[in-house]
């Protein structure tokens, strides 16, 4: 729906993609392999009720088939507030499967350091890739357990280039 709003203004303004420049921007995005990317979302801890924000960075490199492919990916999160606030942080690594070019199922794996101390995290998840032009707008929701017992889930959006 927004990606139809910009075109219906960008055509207003005479400036929209044809469609053939629209399909070439999916296939360089799927092409280039090389992804950065930026993780916005909130983490929920069901047993204490506890929630925080999840900001997140990282670098995933993406490799296309016909029609699936699968990626690798490293990835730096913080839990809560950027600046202030308890210094919670995730660090890790992943491996996905897109059994279909939007559907991402993926599965991670780091370490936790947080008021607790250092803990082992693990997690699976799948998200859904929405283009804007040679940049992916990604809602996720992921579900993840640490070595100590510890349950928690997120709900989110990356922003990949």
């Amino acid at each position: 729906m927004l990606m139809a709003l910009m075109l219906v203004l960008l055509n207003a303004a005479g400036v929209a993609p044809t469609p053939a420049e629209l399909q070439n921007y999916k296939l360089k995005f799927r092409e280039r392999g090389h992804h950065v990317h930026m993780d916005w979302g909130s983490t929920r801890t069901p047993g204490t009720g506890g929630k925080a924000l999840t900001w997140g960075a990282g670098y995933e490199y993406y490799i296309d088939r016909k029609f699936n492919g699968v990626s690798v990916e490293v990835l730096g999160q913080k839990l809560g507030d950027l600046f202030k606030g308890p210094q919670d942080w995730w660090v890790g690594g992943g491996i996905a499967w897109w059994p279909i070019r939007t559907v991402k199922v993926f599965t991670q794996a780091g370490a936790l350091f947080d008021d607790f101390g250092t803990a082992t995290q693990a997690r699976v998840g799948v998200g859904y890739k929405l283009m804007f032009f040679m940049v992916m707008a990604m809602p996720y929701i992921y579900v993840q357990t640490t070595d100590d017992g510890r349950f928690s889930w997120s709900i989110g959006i990356r922003v990949q280039y």
